[in-house]
């Protein structure tokens, strides 16, 4: 009898342990799986609702340099590129009022040949003279609004890129500018503006 249930124990514990190990594989598979779904779920999750850091993160654009800082940039507000472009208009429509209207009393402006021009009645009679001596004609084709992360300048800056034709004595030329605009409480506060010269066009070919 006792040699019986030897024999039995060896038939049967080895397949006993390896029903129990298959079980217990299986198991462990399943767990694997639930853990790897709630993962994946609470990755969708995290998308759906993300917490301020990430989004704060994802907003930042480049940096901004002082002497003794640095300052992250983010994108700014598309208001800031319509009121520089509603002040180029009124350049190209030589509406010095509407001019006036939308710049700060203590507006700077400095000009690509290193000349400084400092509040609204200075500019205003730059250009009257030059409106008269070289009818300049501004034409946007670019305008990126940008935030500084700094309490010293919590409005915009706008940074447009431009080509300026002038017509002196019949004779036009155009340059290619950039302009840094920094724009606060609605109105023009400062500019800086970069230029090259850009080639004359070919002249027609004639017949």
């Amino acid at each position: 009898m006792i040699e019986s249930i030897k024999l039995l124990s060896y038939v049967l514990l080895p397949l006993i342990k390896k029903n129990i190990m298959k079980k217990l594989s299986l198991l462990f598979m399943f767990l694997i799986m639930v853990s790897c779904n709630n993962t994946a779920v609470q990755k969708v999750a995290d998308s759906m609702t993300p917490d301020a850091e990430i989004v704060e993160v994802a907003k930042k654009a480049g940096y901004m340099k002082t002497a003794d800082a640095q300052y992250d940039l983010s994108l700014g507000d598309q208001a800031a590129v319509d009121l520089w472009d509603k002040y180029i208009e009124a350049h190209n429509n030589q509406d010095l009022e509407t001019i006036m209207a939308m710049e700060s009393e203590t507006i700077t402006i400095l000009g690509p040949d290193g000349v400084v021009t400092k509040g609204k009645e200075a500019h205003s009679k730059f250009l009257e003279e030059w409106f008269k001596a070289a009818n300049p004609k501004w034409n946007n084709y670019f305008s990126v609004p940008v935030k500084v992360n700094w309490d010293e300048q919590p409005g915009t800056w706008v940074t447009n890129g431009h080509n300026l034709t002038l017509t002196v004595d019949g004779v036009e030329s155009t340059t290619g500018n950039i302009a840094d605009v920094y724009i606060e409480d609605g109105l023009v506060q400062m500019f800086y503006v970069f230029s090259r010269q850009l080639p004359a066009p070919a002249p027609a070919d004639s017949e």
